[in-house]
């Protein structure tokens, strides 16, 4: 049986930032998000839209996330801790290493503390008119 995907979804949680200033701060976080969406070939379509968690030290951060023609890309920081959660959900394949290399230009080092990538809709046929049609029609 021959079998395609529909795109990628890409989890990241990054520590130890070199440069937190990089996650503090809403242009720091919207000029992140609109370079890495270029640098991975996709489209804005809305955003970005970036938002101020105030808590206490080990909570506050921000989040921001684009919505892309090909889905959406998400952060959310917490500078005090130097971590960020990134969350890229994409209906056409793109490349994680790109990813990891705009990272790095805005955060200096960092470790990977957990990646998950999943390919979405590997239980489709690659017919993808049919598959459409009966997901719509069960709907």
């Amino acid at each position: 049986m021959n079998t395609t995907t529909y795109g990628m979804h890409l989890t990241l949680r990054v520590s130890n930032v070199e440069r937190p200033s990089a996650l503090n701060g809403s242009r720091e976080i919207s000029d992140l998000l609109k370079t890495l969406v270029h640098r991975i070939d996709m489209r804005i379509l809305a955003g970005p839209l970036v938002g101020e968690e105030e808590g206490d030290a080990d909570h506050s951060g921000w989040s921001g996330v684009v919505i892309l023609y090909e889905s959406h890309a998400a952060i959310h920081t917490y500078p005090n801790r130097r971590e960020a959660f990134i969350d890229i959900f994409s209906c056409v394949p793109f490349d994680p290493m790109m990813v990891n290399e705009t990272l790095s230009d805005f955060f200096g080092s960092f470790d990977i503390m957990e990646e998950n990538l999943f390919h979405r809709g590997i239980h489709w046929g690659a017919d993808v008119k049919k598959e459409m049609r009966s997901w719509v029609e069960s709907r």
